[in-house]
């Protein structure tokens, strides 16, 4: 079974990543890409047997764009949050990631936006870039850890994220995911099938309060632990 499963979700992942490096020269809006990466998440999903939960979509009754703002348990959060996040939706990821031929490539030319951390005016200005798409239209998905949990708790919260709500203007919504870490935990790739469980918070709007990310953070930490899967 592990066998099949890592072989298909390869096979997915090689054939979205050619179809987004030759459809997006066509990606008028980004809706193009956008499907692709909604059908990859589904695919990625069923393959590996994992159903998602979703609760609190009744939080998000107006088509606008948001800055997600989620936990990081796992490598399977991506294809989760592009189940269960509405909308037309980017993640910012390590930079690191651009290397892998096709597949980095593809995150590149979706529209997703490549993060070093490790320099700290590069981090700054792709953060910028970033905020850009949320004056598009497009929404976006940013996991202030910096990486995933390495024993399935929540971190501290890095304060990125602010650089680009205060660029953009736009609503921070907390999203908590339950249930990724025990299905792909860090450090290896033997991926278990199961549940997890996406509640998508009320939207919060920015200010500049230093506290705001403290505040965030213990919402999502008070939904994690309150989630029963």
């Amino acid at each position: 079974m592990y066998i099949l499963r890592i072989t298909g979700i390869l096979f997915v992942v090689l054939f979205i990543s050619i179809a987004t490096v030759i459809l997006s020269i066509f990606n008028y809006k980004g809706k193009i890409v956008y499907i692709l990466y909604k059908i990859f998440g589904n695919l990625i999903l069923l393959i590996s047997g994992i159903k998602v939960i979703t609760e609190g979509e009744e939080n998000l009754p107006t088509k606008e764009s948001y800055l997600y703002i989620s936990n990081h348990q796992s490598y399977m959060d991506i294809p989760i949050l592009m189940k269960a996040l509405p909308g037309n939706i980017r993640f910012v990821y390590k930079k690191s990631i651009n290397k892998i031929p096709l597949f980095g490539w593809a995150m590149y030319l979706a529209g997703y936006i490549p993060i070093d951390r490790s320099d700290v005016r590069d981090a700054i200005k792709s953060l910028k870039k970033a905020s850009k798409l949320l004056k598009k239209g497009l929404s976006l998905v940013i996991f202030p850890e910096g990486t995933r949990s390495s024993d399935g708790a929540i971190h501290e919260f890095k304060k990125g994220l602010t650089i680009i709500a205060e660029e953009a203007k736009c609503n921070l919504v907390p999203v908590t995911i339950k249930g990724s870490y025990e299905i792909l935990p860090r450090g290896t790739s033997k991926i278990k099938s199961g549940t997890v469980k996406v509640k998508i918070d009320r939207p919060i709007e920015f200010s500049k309060d230093k506290m705001l990310i403290k505040k965030i953070q213990e919402i999502i930490i008070k939904n994690f632990n309150e989630i029963v899967i």
